[in-house]
C-alpha cells in the first residue's frame, strides 16, 4: 500500500515537472505553443526515449484522464465571452473546421495505411490452412 502511494506521488511529480519544464519553456524562449501542448511534446518525446510508459506515471495519470472533461470546461465556457465574435465570423469558422477535420482526418488514414502496410508485410501470419496445404504437400 505504502509502496503504491510513493509511486503515485512520484509519478505525478514527474508529471508536474514537465508541466514546470513547459511553463519555463514557453515563457522563455517564447515559444508560440501553449505550455501544455509544450508540456505534451516534452512527455512524448521522454517516452519514446525511454521505449516504454513507467508505472508511476500511468498510475498518476490514469485519475487525471479520467476527468478530462473538468480540463476542458474552461477553455469551453471561455466561448461563452466570444459569442458576438462567433455570430459574426461563422461562416468562416465553419468552413475552417470542416477543411481541419478533413485535413486530419485524411492525414490519419494515410498513416496509418502506411504503418499497418509495413506491419502486415514484417510479421508473417501461420494460419491453419497453410499448414494443412504444407501436411497435403507431403
Amino acid at each position: 500500500m505504502m509502496k503504491n502511494s510513493v509511486r503515485g506521488i512520484f509519478g505525478f511529480a514527474v508529471i508536474f515537472c514537465i508541466y514546470l519544464v513547459s511553463l519555463f519553456s514557453f515563457h522563455y524562449f517564447t515559444i508560440p505553443l501553449p505550455p501544455a501542448l509544450i508540456g505534451i511534446f516534452i512527455l512524448l518525446i521522454s517516452l519514446l526515449m525511454l521505449g516504454r510508459v513507467p508505472a508511476a506515471i500511468t498510475q498518476s495519470a490514469r485519475p487525471l484522464l479520467a476527468h478530462m472533461g473538468l480540463f476542458l470546461l474552461p477553455a469551453l465556457i471561455s466561448v461563452l465571452l466570444y459569442g458576438d465574435l462567433f455570430a459574426k465570423y461563422y461562416a468562416a469558422l465553419i468552413v475552417a473546421i470542416l477543411l481541419s477535420t478533413l485535413l486530419s482526418l485524411g492525414i490519419t488514414l494515410w498513416l496509418s495505411q502506411r504503418i499497418l502496410s509495413g506491419v502486415s508485410k514484417s510479421v508473417a501470419v501461420k494460419t491453419p490452412m497453410a499448414s494443412e496445404d504444407q501436411e497435403n504437400d507431403n
